[in-house]
């Protein structure tokens, strides 16, 4: 169940920009306006809105920038297998580190992990310092049993991934399925009290604090993101809890 949660975390998928140059102004105005509604669509999560739009413009012009951003979209709706239909032209000799790391992340998603890590070490063959590629390869080894490897992907991770609070938070399950909770509490608590809120961060904080015996800054976390109606017992079965 622990690793399960540590992969649904770090599955995100990073969303390439779009440019282009045009040159008649009836022309730019239609590049603004679909990029416009590209925006707006992505701030609300229309991922549907976005597929349809995206399949539009691939029937139009089919190139590889429109191709990853159709990809894209339908990983992040959870439509893996259409994803991995879509990229399979791109996956050519050449092709773009995130091409493969998106690959990576579909058949991780569908617990393919061994397969998945096959493709995170192209890309770290093409980009030695990718984080987010070293970050998935964590999170693999982790699904796969092997927890020091993961535990050394994570901390090679950290100083190049840009979201290194997902890192961290991924070496805290770590530390928190090796039982070395103070270590854990350590990790996420400082970025707890900057500010930053996430789910599952506020999740293996609050484990973490339970079983090192803090129950009442357990409880609070609890209240605070109004995670159980019984705070106080759900407290009580973390630290009680024999296997995480």
């Amino acid at each position: 169940m622990a690793s399960k949660g540590l992969l649904i975390l770090l599955l995100t998928g990073g969303i390439i920009g779009l440019t282009g140059c045009v040159t008649d102004k009836n022309s730019t105005f239609h590049f603004t306006a679909t990029q416009a509604n590209e925006t707006l669509l992505l701030k609300v999560k229309n991922y549907a809105g976005l597929i349809k739009l995206k399949r539009a413009e691939l029937k139009k012009s089919d190139n590889a920038k429109t191709r990853y951003s159709l990809a894209n979209y339908y990983y992040l709706s959870q439509d893996y297998r259409s994803s991995l239909y879509y990229l399979k032209p791109l996956l050519v000799t050449g092709a773009a580190p995130d091409v493969y790391l998106l690959q990576a992340k579909n058949l991780a998603s569908l617990g393919k992990y061994k397969e998945a890590l096959s493709f995170v070490n192209i890309v770290l063959a093409k980009e030695r310092t990718n984080g987010a590629a070293m970050n998935l390869k964590g999170v693999l080894q982790a699904q796969m049993g092997d927890i020091d490897q993961a535990l050394h992907s994570f901390n090679m991770a950290r100083n190049n991934y840009q979201q290194e609070e997902d890192v961290v938070n991924n070496i805290a399950m770590i530390y928190i399925l090796k039982k070395r909770y103070n270590e854990a509490v350590q990790l996420l608590l400082p970025i707890y009290l900057r500010g930053y809120h996430d789910p599952q961060l506020d999740h293996n904080l609050t484990v973490a604090l339970a079983k090192s015996g803090d129950l009442r800054y357990a409880i609070e976390i609890i209240k605070k993101g109004n995670y159980s109606k019984h705070p106080d017992l759900l407290a009580a079965d973390l630290f009680n809890i024999q296997a995480y």
